[in-house]
């Protein structure tokens, strides 16, 4: 009761899906909460997500449009081998820079809740990039705070969803999808869509899949978990 919560947006089916479900939520809960929207534009010509400054004025929800030249920085940085990128992937750098821009975007407009669109597809595909090729059980939280001990908690509402729900109701609600293609991301899409295709041979066999792993994972999800980082 009384959380003001920013989601994240990225125009994608999921986190617009997300904005739906809170939406419904907000009208039906015994509680009062507050729904704001922040997109990141990290002025890329691939992807230009502007036209949703105009889906949420008819939505009536407050939005944040941050437009920063993340990928410049990062490929300046990369060359130079300057501190601020150090010796980190652009698509490493660019992740840390838009979290980065969610955690001030939510401080400044005293949000104290960042909602993120992840479902349980993206949570199982996790689980197994960091188990192949790091050797750690981990995944993305469903529920932390973040490490700097402030007040401000990051949460993923859909983590029991899956991924074809989303797609089903961005198309039966024509939903305004906008398309990231980001020309710098190459290893990590295709790493993750080897899994997606892994675990979806898989479940054809084990229709029973996605429950299992969920089980699997729900200790790494839970707050009380030793390890934040996701």
């Amino acid at each position: 009761d009384g959380d003001r919560i920013l989601v994240g947006v990225s125009g994608g089916k999921d986190s617009l899906t997300l904005i739906h479900i809170l939406i419904a939520l907000q009208k039906k809960a015994p509680i009062s909460f507050d729904i704001g929207a922040v997109t990141i534009d990290p002025q890329t010509p691939e992807y230009d997500p502007s036209p949703l400054k105009e889906y949420f004025k008819s939505l009536n929800i407050p939005y944040y449009y941050q437009s920063q030249n993340i990928m410049e920085e990062a490929q300046i940085c990369q060359t130079k081998g300057g501190k601020k990128g150090g010796n980190l992937s652009i698509c490493s750098y660019c992740s840390r820079m838009k979290r980065g821009i969610l955690y001030n975007t939510c401080r400044k407009n005293h949000y104290n809740v960042l909602a993120l669109g992840q479902h349980l597809d993206d949570l199982a595909e996790s689980f197994l990039m960091s188990s192949f090729h790091n050797g750690l059980l981990r995944t993305m939280k469903a529920n932390y705070y973040i490490e700097t001990g402030e007040n401000l908690r990051v949460i993923r509402p859909m983590v029991y969803v899956r991924e074809r729900t989303t797609r089903e109701y961005a198309s039966l609600y024509s939903l305004p999808l906008i398309y990231e293609n980001c020309p710098a991301c190459f290893e990590a899409p295709k790493e993750r869509q080897r899994m997606k295709k892994l675990l979806a041979s898989q479940e054809l066999l084990h229709p029973h899949l996605f429950s299992s792993l969920l089980k699997t994972m729900k200790p790494l999800m839970s707050i009380t978990h030793a390890d934040q980082h996701d």
